[in-house]
């Protein structure tokens, strides 16, 4: 029920921010990001609940030709600070949780990206360090956007790009180096025809939960599970497997690997597309 009263929160706050004037919303926004990214581990509803008050706060002054910068000052971080401390400190049920989701879906992602591998295998030692470093991750990114909010540093758009793209580029690098060197000793096999079966209990099972529950947010992912299946599946076919594993197609390599990602970037486009024009 918290879940669902949060949701409706974050709909009207949609609905009620674009009421707000240029610089209002300008304000308001910056505010909304700070407090969200503060919450991460915290209650949903409280944080959605308090944001809901800052905005209906803002559009009364805004009624009578009063400013968010002259209602709440010209450094609401203090005031947003105060507020915050309000909050119920997270519980370490809700920060295992949240953290448990993380590492759950890494060590999802971490499987399906072996199914266009020959031999389906899972590193138990990588499928450990990717969880424990795709949390960390997270709570990094989120860490850093909460802190960052104020502090209104003009860089020059190549300097902007090229910091943005290093940042990007650390965590993805990382996680090549878990993949590299990690000991092969936690390697489990997965031989035919259990890899194959596998396969098929997995796509299933991700069709399954994604439409039946409809998830629209995870269609870009399903067609990248989807996809990798079906070149994981032609691996493993009796009628396919000789040619594609004895090398003869370096068609398939570039498309096993570049296929997918391209697939997920496009659903997540069209997705995005769509919500757009709902709103």
């Amino acid at each position: 029920m918290k879940n669902d009263a949060a949701k409706q929160l974050v709909k009207q706050n949609n609905k009620y921010r674009e009421q707000l004037s240029p610089e209002n919303k300008v304000y308001y926004e910056d505010i909304l990001l700070y407090m969200r990214t503060f919450g991460i581990f915290y209650d949903e509803l409280e944080t959605e609940r308090q944001l809901m008050t800052i905005l209906q706060d803002i559009l009364e002054a805004q009624k009578h030709d009063e400013s968010a910068e002259e209602y709440f000052g010209k450094n609401p971080k203090e005031v947003v600070d105060q507020l915050t401390k309000q909050f119920d400190k997270p519980s370490w049920k809700s920060i295992f949780k949240i953290s448990g989701w993380i590492f759950l879906i890494s060590t999802f992602y971490t499987i399906v990206g072996s199914f266009t591998a020959p031999t389906l295998q899972v590193n138990v030692f990588v499928i450990l360090l990717n969880g424990i470093f795709s949390v960390a991750l997270v709570y990094g990114i989120f860490k850093l956007l909460h802190l960052s909010v104020y502090i209104k540093i003009q860089l020059p758009k190549l300097l902007k790009f090229f910091v943005i793209w290093i940042l990007a580029t650390i965590p993805f690098g990382l996680f090549v180096l878990i993949q590299l060197y990690t000991p092969k000793q936690g390697i489990v096999k997965i031989t035919a025809p259990f890899d194959w079966i596998a396969i098929l209990a997995i796509l299933v099972m991700v069709v399954v939960y994604v439409i039946f529950k409809k998830k629209q947010e995870f269609y870009g992912g399903l067609v990248f599970v989807i996809t990798l299946g079906i070149f994981g599946l032609l691996l493993r076919i009796p009628q396919t497997k000789e040619f594609f594993q004895d090398g003869k197609s370096q068609t398939f390599v570039v498309l096993g690997s570049i296929m997918p990602i391209a697939l997920f970037v496009l659903f997540e486009w069209l997705l995005l597309r769509k919500m757009k024009e709902e709103n």
